[in-house]
């Protein structure tokens, strides 16, 4: 039977429920979710110290409003200003709705809801419910949409292909897993939640379940946008989970193993004495994101862990001891007050995370790693993409019904404020149900030709196909330190593979995934190469080009890069909008 709806949405994360949810109410009702995997995907699988959702100050007690929270994020650079308006804006009316499902934010004696710092920002508008914000977000609302909205879903589908009617967009082509058959889903209105494309590296802190489908959208014939500014950290490996916030805060050892065995406490040679490099340890807390401005302060501790693994060391995080030398008196006034403020004094690191954050420990607990006798392995691993497919304010794209939501699209530029991803799946969902529920919906009549997948009849299986270097060399080259030649080289070398890619692989699901990662891989080294050498140095990447570092040119700050058909160009952001109309040309549209 032929499945056509008024809406599919891909995914099966906070974004993709809560654009589910915000339907269902708009009275768009007849919609499906379609998903690899219910339960994969990053925001259910992933987490932090004390996971943040960045919001709208809601204590009481600070000063705020939507333009200075837009304008605080739009001044990294290279983000559009009225997007950010958008997400700013609609913040209190997104949070609240979570609220209102059940995620227990923490609020004081007065009702308010009290705040902290988080990374690239100095307000106080991070919130918490502890490591598991998302997973908790993600499971709050997909039980209103699957339970009390009783929104259909099907699981076990990979979506191989964005069905297109001339230039709109027509459904959805998905092979079922389970029966290794193919199937369509019809609708004119698609929306992508399926986050970035977190394939491509092999150093990632991205679930191994998350994969991502920008290859499938970049064939549908979207543009991209930021593709190159990614955020990448320090995490731990054997285990994904990233290691920022308390971890930090509480001033664990750095120490690093080589295959004989030998230990090297390495940051010393950094830092000119303990204290500044406890100091800076402290503050990775909050400056967790690799920055190419704090690529000589803070930051340079990641580039102090990237060089040690790329001497063949492990290096670990020791939560057991503390840094040699170590004691309070030596630290900078804000590690010692903020360390005695929260009690965490204790002579051990993993005591003073008991005190400050002892849910962090517990996190680590439950997968078998205990923090109070054993090392934790660490690398610089890619967390976030801060670009993804360039849309318009509705989330929508170049492909008429085409929508992309969440990371997968390409929202932010150089910087952004921790947890303000969490605020954009539940934004950019909002502002993508109000488009489609103002429309003229009619059912789609489109439909693919009975032999569209006989061209897949020959394929063949073959254990020996294997393209896990590619995401090696990712990882060495162009994740955030970015080298041109190797680069180029890499480019070169996936060209080669897609130019012939053969049908054959361990499985015909490794045959698409693997052929969605090359085409993510080949448009990111391809806005490197094109952007960086005018750009340098920036954001969450250092470049480099004939063995020198570029420093930035901080006037493509005012900039988004544009990446179509494999070339750059950029285009002017936006500023953030100031509202000075009168009040009653609102109320009159009522």
């Amino acid at each position: 039977m032929k499945k056509v709806y008024d809406a599919i949405i891909i995914g099966s994360g906070a974004a993709a429920y809560g654009v589910a949810d915000r339907l269902h109410k708009q009275g768009v009702t007849n919609i499906a979710l379609i998903a690899e995997n219910r339960l994969s995907g990053t925001s259910r699988n992933t987490g932090s110290d004390k996971q943040t959702y960045y919001k709208l100050s809601l204590d009481g007690f600070t000063q705020d409003s939507p333009y200075r929270m837009a304008s605080d994020i739009f001044a990294s650079g290279c983000c559009d200003g009225e997007k950010m308006y958008i997400q700013a804006v609609n913040s209190a009316e997104c949070f609240l709705r979570l609220c209102d499902y059940g995620v227990n934010f923490p609020r004081d004696e007065f009702g308010g809801y009290p705040g902290y710092k988080t990374d690239h920002d100095n307000t106080v508008r991070a919130t918490s419910v502890g490591p598991l914000t998302s997973k908790i977000m993600t499971e709050k609302l997909e039980k209103v949409v699957l339970n009390k909205n009783r929104t259909p879903f099907y699981d076990n589908r990979q979506v191989i292909e964005i069905l297109k009617d001339g230039g709109n967009a027509a459904g959805v082509a998905v092979l079922n897993t389970e029966t290794e058959e193919f199937e369509c889903y019809y609708s004119h209105n698609v929306i992508c939640a399926t986050g970035a494309p977190a394939c491509i590296y092999e150093n990632s802190v991205y679930p191994h379940s998350q994969h991502g489908m920008t290859g499938v959208l970049i064939d549908a014939g979207v543009r991209l946008c930021n593709f190159s500014q990614w955020q990448y950290g320090m995490s731990s490996v054997d285990f994904r989970w990233n290691v920022s916030g308390s971890f930090m805060q509480v001033v664990p050892r750095f120490v690093s193993v080589d295959s004989d065995g030998c230990e090297y406490d390495f940051l010393n040679e950094y830092f000119a004495d303990t204290g500044e490099m406890c100091s800076n340890i402290f503050l990775k807390g909050y400056q967790w994101p690799f920055s190419y401005e704090r690529a000589e302060k803070s930051s340079i501790i990641d580039i102090a862990v990237h060089n040690e693994t790329s001497k063949g060391r492990r290096v670990y995080l020791d939560f057991t001891r503390n840094p040699e030398g170590f004691s309070f008196d030596m630290l900078s006034d804000e590690a010692r007050d903020y360390l005695e403020k929260n009690g965490a004094t204790a002579p051990k690191p993993v005591a003073r995370l008991n005190k400050l954050n002892p849910k962090a420990i517990d996190v680590y607990s439950e997968q078998g790693i205990d923090l109070y006798t054993e090392r934790l392995r660490i690398a610089v691993c890619a967390q976030h993409n801060n670009g993804g497919v360039y849309t318009d304010n509705n989330w929508e794209t170049d492909v008429k019904g085409l929508y992309v939501i969440g990371e997968a699209a390409g929202t932010f530029g150089l910087a952004r404020p921790g947890g303000s991803a969490l605020n954009d799946t539940q934004v950019s969902g909002l502002l993508c149900a109000r488009h489609i529920s103002k429309k003229d919906i009619s059912l789609c009549n489109f439909e693919m030709p009975d032999d569209y997948f006989d061209k897949y009849g020959c394929f063949t299986a073959d254990e020996t196909v294997d393209y896990s270097h590619i995401k090696l060399k990712m990882s060495k080259s162009a994740a955030f330190l970015r080298n041109k030649e190797e680069c180029t080289a890499l480019l070169d070398e996936i060209n080669a593979v897609l130019s012939s890619y053969p049908l054959r692989h361990k499985s015909l699901s490794a045959y698409f995934y693997d052929k969605d990662m090359l085409t993510s891989a080949k448009a990111l080294l391809e806005t490197i190469i094109g952007e960086m050498p005018l750009t340098g140095s920036r954001g969450g990447a250092v470049f480099t080009e004939n063995g020198e570092t570029v420093k930035e040119d901080v006037s493509y700050r005012k900039y988004l890069t544009v990446t179509e058909n494999g070339k750059i160009y950029f285009e002017d952001v936006k500023p953030v909008p100031v509202a000075d109309e009168p009040f009653e040309k609102y109320l009159n549209r009522i």
